[in-house]
């Protein structure tokens, strides 16, 4: 018969605990949550709470397993109480969990926000029918089409895109190069991507979390970070979807490590390990041998090229162009079209944010602005270049937050703003500090967006494009 769990046992297991938090940066908090899936779990044996023999080996085989490096824990030193609301303590990193973008970076903080606006929207589709106007414009090459794509969503948008294209060019080699960042991303993409290498057996397709100057070229450049990138060229095999969904879901327990995201300068996130995953259909090797890029050897230009908020508001200038704009338009091919989506600041989910932060300036800067600067820093190559999108006819959209009814004032009582003020949140990339102390208030916030959106009959979203498109090689007499 086991002995029973002892107080003498339980206290030193808590030493023993406390000690490893300490170690690794970690609160006690978040310790139980990753070793028992209970946050309270150390206050509560701390106290005297009886625990079971079982629960005391689990708790001892997570800190071994942790200190033999099986569990890779990513800390930060301990910090005041009312300092840690600002920072996640830490990140536990193996095959079975979610990874989650540590620090506090606006756009990049909360990735349920992002699920939750992805939701509740008609984003997508708006995006994919934009993109999808823009591409069956271009003049289709008889050698296929190379797309770039940023940053990576849930897949959704280029999965309503790459259907269009299927069905319009069938027999047409596509490539399409997907700028992402967290695994989270590149799960529900790859999940999605399946379906069209079933139906469009000539797609290759290019996974990436290099930094987007680096993603254009799928080579190494920046000093900061590991040098050497992890590239996997991945032919699947089998005759349907859930061959092609077997094969990937087996990449992902190598794919956490390097797919994880920290805290970098000028709040931008920082790669882990750089990595390059090609996707395509074994049986079409031979035929799209021109399209399936090679390690340290592939010249990549692009027939379009479409950035989602591609920067922070918080960005400079001189790393929008610098970093973001000019390496993507260096790599557009004779005809090829980049085009750049931001949000323009006047709609109703800013005016929210306007109204609970009056004094916080928002840093939405104009695209008139942005191509001004674009014109002086590519001086030389001007005469290859065209620019669109200077007139709001062309350049401004609007999409909806869909799951909202139209509003009146007996309606209200009803209605619970609390997605729309997520939806806002995220939209206007309000650092998770500003939102978390808003929060800790009271309800003002909440008023605040029921007040807009019955002044407004609803909630609605204004971004503003703007392209630039490589001249075509002018044909020889």
């Amino acid at each position: 018969m086991t002995a029973p769990i002892t107080k003498q046992d339980t206290k030193g297991l808590v030493e023993t605990i406390n000690g490893f938090c300490e170690k690794h940066g970690i609160a006690v908090s978040t310790f139980g949550r990753l070793a028992v899936n209970d946050g309270k779990f150390v206050r509560r044996i701390s106290k005297g709470s009886w625990i079971e023999r079982e629960t005391f080996q689990r708790v001892q085989d997570f800190m071994d397993r942790a200190e033999r490096g099986e569990i890779a824990l990513r800390g930060r030193p301990r910090r005041k109480k009312e300092e840690s609301n600002s920072h996640t303590m830490a990140e536990l990193i193996n095959q079975q969990t979610s990874i989650r973008t540590p620090g506090s970076f606006d756009l990049h903080e909360q990735r349920y926000r992002f699920h939750v606006f992805a939701a509740t929207t008609n984003v997508s589709w708006v995006q994919a029918d934009i993109i999808t106007d823009d591409l069956l414009k271009l003049s289709a090459k008889p050698d296929g089409l190379r797309l770039f794509y940023s940053p990576m969503d849930n897949g959704i948008t280029l999965a309503r895109v790459l259907r269009a294209l299927h069905a319009k060019y069938p027999d047409m080699p596509i490539q399409v190069v997907i700028k992402g960042w967290g695994l989270e991303d590149l799960r529900n993409t790859m999940s999605r991507m399946v379906d069209r290498l079933s139906e469009h057996p000539l797609t290759v397709l290019v996974l990436t979390n290099l930094y987007t100057r680096e993603a254009v070229q799928l080579k190494k450049t920046a000093p900061e970070g590991p040098g050497e990138i992890v590239w996997r060229d991945v032919e699947l095999s089998g005759k349907y979807s859930y061959d092609y969904q077997q094969q990937v879901a087996g990449l992902f327990s190598d794919l956490a490590n390097e797919w994880t995201i920290f805290r970098g300068e000028d709040d931008f996130p920082v790669y882990s390990r750089p990595s390059v995953i090609t996707l395509y259909r074994a049986d079409q090797r031979h035929a799209l041998r021109d399209f399936i890029p090679q390690q340290g050897g592939s010249d990549l230009q692009f027939d379009y090229c479409f950035l989602n908020h591609p920067y922070l508001h918080s960005h400079t200038m001189k790393f929008r162009i610098e970093y973001i704009l000019q390496p993507v338009i260096r790599h557009l091919a004779p005809g090829g079209q980049m085009k750049v989506v931001q949000s323009l600041g006047e709609d109703p989910a800013h005016e929210i944010i306007r109204r609970v932060w009056p004094d916080q300036p928002l840093n939405c800067v104009s695209r008139h602005d942005i191509i001004s600067e674009l014109r002086k820093s590519l001086r030389d190559e001007l005469k290859d270049l065209t620019f669109s999108g200077l007139t709001d006819a062309r350049s401004l959209f609007r999409f909806d937050m869909h799951t909202l009814p139209t509003l009146q004032d007996s309606e209200q009582r009803n209605l619970s703003p609390q997605g729309a003020w997520s939806n806002a949140v995220y939209f206007a990339q309000v650092k998770e500090e500003l939102v978390q102390i808003a929060i800790g208030e009271g309800s003002r916030h909440m008023d605040v967006t029921a007040d807009v959106l019955r002044e407004y009959g609803g909630l609605w979203f204004v971004n503003e494009t703007f392209s630039i498109t490589r001249k075509p090689k002018k044909k020889r007499k």
